[in-house]
Parts: structure tokens; sequence; C-alpha cells
């Protein structure tokens, strides 16, 4: 029971950790492109739905920056993305083979 309480607590971490990255490049985003393209990234729930999907994906493309500073800080994103998503599959990898491992000796 100690070990499940464990494993929820670090992935209510991550999950806390991912939304604050989210909220952070879009605070970003929404700074250097409110002004270029109010129509796109006017509202702040616009910029985090860019956000979300540059993170988590290479995005649909009907929406991207036009300033500089937007184009810069939406590559960091996305690297710092690619990143993540390279890091999560990397733990779930070494998790499955712990799983596995546990099951062998058993």
């Amino acid at each position: 029971m100690k070990n499940k309480i464990e494993s929820l607590k670090k992935l209510l971490g991550f999950v806390v950790l991912l939304f604050v990255l989210v909220f952070l490049a879009a605070c970003g985003i929404h700074y250097f492109e409110r002004e270029a393209q109010p129509e796109s990234f006017g509202s702040f729930l616009h910029t985090m739905g860019y956000t979300f999907l540059t993170l988590t994906t290479i995005g649909y493309g009907d929406i991207y920056p036009m300033t500089v500073g937007g184009k810069v800080f939406t590559a960091i994103v996305g690297v710092a993305g690619s990143l993540i998503g390279i890091a999560c599959f990397i733990a779930f990898v070494f998790g499955l083979i712990t799983l596995m491992k546990k099951f062998r000796s058993a």
C-alpha cells in the first residue's frame, strides 16, 4: 500500500510540474505574440492551448508565431517538450523493466 501511495505522489508531482511548465510557457508566448496576433494569442486560454500542443506534439500548423521573440521562444519550448517526452519514455521503459524483474523473481 505504501508503494502505491508513493507512486501516486510521484505521478501527481509530475502532473503539477507539467502544468507549471505549460503555464510558464504560455505566459512567455502570450507576451511575445499578443500584439502581433490578437486573434490567435490575445486570449490566455488560446495561448495555453497553443503551448500545450507545442509541448506535446509538433502542433497543427494553423497557428504559429510571427515575431522573432515568439519564434525563438517557441523553438525553446518545442525542444523542452521533446526532452520531456524522451525522459517520460525512458522512465516508462525502466519502470516496465523493473516490474518485469519483480514478477520474474517472485
